[in-house]
């Protein structure tokens, strides 16, 4: 059976399900999904899990994301994107420092996640309940900023002003959010325009591949094992069998206080193992 993880260049218009549901036509493959969504609008890198891979969804949704994007300034629209519609409006004719906003924004903070989004609330998804009107309290989250650069001159056209930045940001951070943030630094109201994702974890975009390369075979999958950034600790048969069926094992039996392990034979993923009081105890095991 095909197992592993494919890099995806997505393009500018597919949901990140439509391409994962085209990929499992393509591939005939019987489980698919992937590590982190793209907006429609959005481009770039879609870490595609196969089969047995899915599995690893929680461990890759949890890795820092890279990203290319543009915002523009004296515009704000309800989706905080160039496909919603204008909700405020102010003429910009001169940005004294953009650059301090971006620095002002670097580190931890708490985000409010924006009501365009696929979070769900008691089952439904917020988009769904944007579309209907609605608007409910969400939850901030923690998210951390680690750079955020400007990567153009700033343009100036129609009343309006624009520039591309760059940015790293922790897990579960909106890059839509972060606009309007900017934004807000700047005292004018602002969505992103564009938004290019470069890197998920040691994952990049210049080793991905177009749906079109996939259709013609063109493509490699990297493997279970080598996905992992964890420590890894490769076993004899006698160890394979305790942990193929997730036995408990004594942190000196494998000589190793690590958080996480990986333990793989012949580079075949076997399982991942959590540490916790001199032992280790099976997080998730392939058989």
């Amino acid at each position: 059976m095909m197992n592993g993880i494919l890099l995806i260049n997505k393009v500018s218009g597919m949901t990140s399900n439509a391409v994962i549901q085209k990929i499992k036509r393509i591939l005939k493959v019987k489980k698919i999904g992937h590590a982190g969504t793209l907006d429609p609008l959005a481009t770039g890198l879609l870490v595609v899990l196969i089969n047995e891979a899915t599995k690893l969804s929680n461990y890759l949704l949890n890795q820092d994301k890279e990203y290319l994007g543009e915002i523009v300034l004296g515009l704000a629209t309800d989706t905080d994107d160039a496909t919603g519609e204008i909700i405020a409006k102010q003429t910009v004719t001169k940005i004294a420092d953009p650059d301090a906003a971006l620095r002002a924004l670097v580190g931890k903070r708490e985000q409010i996640p924006p009501m365009y989004s696929a979070l769900k609330k008691d089952g439904k998804k917020l988009y769904e309940l944007a579309r209907e009107g609605k608007t409910i309290e969400r939850e901030p989250r923690e998210v951390e900023i680690y750079a955020l650069e400007r990567r153009s001159p700033v343009t100036y056209e129609n009343g309006l002003a624009k520039f591309s930045f760059y940015c790293k940001v922790s897990k579960g951070t909106y890059v839509r959010t972060l606009c309007t943030e900017i934004g807000t630094k700047l005292g004018l109201p602002a969505h992103m325009s564009r938004l290019e994702r470069l890197a998920s974890g040691s994952f990049r975009l210049d080793d991905a591949v177009s749906l079109a390369d996939v259709e013609a075979g063109d493509y490699r999958l990297i493997s279970m094992v080598d996905a992992l950034d964890f420590p890894k600790v490769e076993v004899d048969d006698t160890l394979a069998a305790k942990i193929k069926n997730g036995n408990i094992l004594p942190a000196q039996l494998v000589g190793s206080k690590e958080p996480l392990l990986v333990f793989k034979q012949k580079d075949r993923l076997l399982a991942i193992y959590k540490y916790k009081e001199g032992k280790y105890y099976a997080e998730r095991v392939w058989n």
